[in-house]
């Protein structure tokens, strides 16, 4: 079984109404995740920092252009078994504006983007690291 290691970067974007934006989770083959609610962020890259990764992923994701105003003083540790891989997965978060842009959903491995209150965004099947980043805040 192969294993190899990640480091994801997530951001809690928030809007002027307060809300923060989720999108759900279109991917199949990560069974844990499939359908779930996450927040906007993805896998950093060789030579990026974890605000470089951010602002890349949330662009890449949905159009926004975005000014990080906080890393979460937390990260979040898991291991994930899938058919032929093992995943350490570590999961840094930051707290984000949207400064410009339209709301795109730009990724096949996103089904929706949805903007939501705190309150609602809890009461949604979220995956435990957005669950865990948005009970923080």
């Amino acid at each position: 079984m192969e294993k190899k290691s990640i480091i994801v970067v997530l951001g809690i974007i928030e809007n002027e109404q307060g809300e923060v934006l989720l999108s759900l989770r279109n991917d199949p083959k990560f069974p844990g995740a499939h359908l779930k609610w996450d927040l906007i962020g993805g896998k950093n890259e060789m030579g990026e920092s974890l605000e470089e990764t951010l602002i890349r992923e949330v662009d890449e994701e949905t159009g926004f252009k975005i000014k990080i105003e906080k890393m979460l003083p937390y990260s979040i540790c898991k291991n994930w078994e899938l058919l032929e891989l093992f995943q350490h997965t570590l999961l840094f978060c930051y707290v984000c504006r949207v400064v410009s842009g339209e709301l795109q959903n730009r990724e096949d491995k996103i089904r929706e983007l949805r903007w939501v209150t705190q309150e609602e965004a809890l009461k949604l099947d979220l995956l435990f690291s957005a669950r865990e980043y948005l009970e923080m805040l």
